[in-house]
């Protein structure tokens, strides 16, 4: 292996750590953030949800089969958008080193080629994430989580009183949330404003 392979293997070999570090790290992250959050709700309603058969049990069941499903939903968004940001920054970062590091490629066509690869790559991560809306698909499942969180414990507070009204309120998150990582939520508030003015 003559010298400039030797340079390229470990240049590449830099970067795949690096990726899998920051990568890795940010998943587990995400994944001890969901592992941790909605646990005691999830016991509250358990209690509920073992009355089997009852009209309680299974607005319980609907509030935390929801809850879980979109807390998990969001935690996948954030993993995506975060490795997204991170890994093209610190390709960014990676190809502006390159440029000027002596030590690891002597070649400077080489060190040119290196450098743009990562450039490259850094900013088609950019672009696969902000028009894939990776940002807003996450926060619009943080969002409906959090309402559906305080929903199951308004639920909880009030015993369960009147229970099939709360499937309302579920399906009204559902829709919120689904129209917002449509993008089109403030188009369906100004058509329901529209409609109750003529009302």
């Amino acid at each position: 292996m003559n010298s400039i392979h030797k340079r390229r293997y470990h240049v590449t070999v830099i970067v795949i750590v690096i990726t899998i570090a920051v990568v890795g790290t940010w998943w587990k992250l995400v994944e001890f953030g969901s592992a941790t959050r909605g646990e005691a709700l999830a016991e509250a309603l358990q209690a509920v949800i073992e009355k089997k058969d009852t009209d309680e049990s299974l607005v319980a069941s609907a509030i935390l089969t929801n809850y879980q499903e979109i807390r998990s939903n969001a935690a996948r968004w954030s993993g995506v958008y975060w490795g997204s940001t991170f890994i093209a920054a610190a390709l960014s970062a990676l190809a502006g080193l390159i440029l000027k590091l002596e030590s690891i490629l002597r070649n400077e066509a080489i060190k040119k080629d290196v450098a743009a690869a990562f450039a490259l790559a850094a900013a088609i991560l950019i672009t696969i994430s902000t028009s894939g809306d990776f940002q807003r698909k996450w926060q619009s499942n943080r969002t409906a989580a959090a309402e559906l969180e305080r929903l199951g414990y308004d639920f909880l507070e009030k015993s369960g009183e009147n229970p099939r009204t709360y499937f309302s309120s579920v399906g009204n998150i559902l829709k919120t949330r689904h129209l917002s990582i449509l993008g089109t939520i403030n188009q369906a508030q100004t058509s329901s404003e529209i409609s109750d003015q003529k009302q």
